[in-house]
């Protein structure tokens, strides 16, 4: 009795290829254990970048996943967090790439240097105050009107001039 004729593969046709589906994949990379996983992740194909950068799955990642502590923008300048603090070698790295000496900022109205007066979002608002002796004596100086205030990047070292308040 002969064997039945065994039946060659057309190469022609295509293999079945197993599709993940989007939910599937946010799933997988919802449970990356950091940031930079998924910044890799991203690179790797396009539609792995189009689920990364989503704005739904990027709001859910950070509540899990929140930034870490990398120092304070003080008036004294940046200080960055300490060892044995886990992001200390981040926040050393961040004090020295960007320029917390406000140095790119145009000089105000009252040629002073500016201050840090709010931080959010890695942006800082400054302010640009005469010098005063006594502290009441910068109510009697600065009103409103006069207020020089400044929002600036100081990692790209970018700026917006805010205008007086009228």
């Amino acid at each position: 009795m002969a064997s039945p004729a065994r039946q060659i593969a057309d190469h022609q046709a295509p293999a079945p290829f197993l599709t993940l589906t989007d939910e599937l994949l946010e799933d997988i990379f919802f449970r990356l254990p950091a940031p930079t996983d998924l910044a890799r992740a991203s690179a790797a194909c396009i539609s792995f970048r189009r689920i990364i950068t989503d704005r739904s799955f990027l709001r859910r990642f950070r509540v899990v996943h929140p930034p870490p502590l990398l120092g304070f923008a003080a008036y004294e300048g940046f200080l960055p967090a300490q060892p044995p603090h886990p992001s200390a070698p981040l926040g050393d790295a961040l004090a020295g790439a960007a320029d917390f000496s406000y140095s790119f900022v145009p000089t105000g109205r009252w040629n002073t240097p500016w201050h840090p007066r709010d931080v959010r979002q890695g942006r800082v608002v400054l302010e640009c105050t005469p010098e005063c002796e006594l502290a009441f004596d910068y109510y009697d100086i600065v009103y409103l009107k006069h207020l020089e205030l400044a929002v600036c990047d100081p990692l790209s070292r970018r700026y917006r001039l805010l205008p007086r308040i009228p």
